[in-house]
């Protein structure tokens, strides 16, 4: 059995997560208009990429991050099974191609390494500054523990944004950067949006 504090702990961490989670733009929303840069050096605008069919973007922290090293590989290995469905497929990173080990001839591959499309879209958090918050709100006075990711972070997410006027129709968007949407639930989603 827990003790009391460490289940307020626990609650603490359920609490950030969900104010988060909750601040991300919602689905139903329109993308932000933005100009984005890819790997290799062409700037475009992002409605370029979800002009003519749907698009499935995925935002992630980086390439040493090893869930993001994962969820691409799935999002390249499945890329063609995507894309026969109906769709394009972007991936942001805040890294530059240089710092990147990113490849992939099937997905534009974006870097955003001011973090401005993210806090648009109101992914951003610094996990110690929020968990000392809600700590204070439970009443605990201890150190808060667990907390080294104190610099600027983005949710790792996954959208699929309508064709022609950019309306989110799906996201997948957790705190817990270990989840992630899965290439079943892509596929379902593709299908159900082209009417497959």
């Amino acid at each position: 059995m827990i003790s009391k504090t460490e289940h307020l702990k626990l609650r603490a961490i359920d609490i950030l997560n969900e104010r988060i989670e909750r601040k991300i733009t919602p689905v139903g929303s329109l993308l932000p208009n933005v100009e984005v840069e890819t790997f290799d050096r062409q700037k475009l605008p992002l409605k370029e990429l979800y002009r003519e069919k749907p698009l499935l973007l995925a935002f992630m922290r980086a390439s040493w991050c090893p869930y993001c090293r994962a969820q691409l590989e799935m999002l390249n290995g499945m890329a063609d099974s995507f894309k026969k469905i109906g769709c394009d497929i972007a991936v942001i990173s805040r890294e530059t191609p240089e710092e990147s080990t990113f490849k992939s001839d099937k997905l534009h591959l974006i870097t955003d390494t001011t973090n401005a499309f993210g806090k648009e879209l109101g992914m951003t958090y610094y996990a110690t500054k929020e968990m000392t918050q809600i700590y204070e709100e439970l009443g605990l006075g201890s150190e808060v523990e667990g907390y080294y990711d104190t610099s600027e972070l983005n949710v790792p997410a996954t959208y699929i944004i309508n064709a022609g006027d950019g309306r989110i129709l799906f996201k997948h968007a957790k705190r817990d950067y270990t989840q992630r949407a899965t290439g079943s639930q892509i596929i379902t989603e593709l299908s159900r949006i082209n009417n497959v």
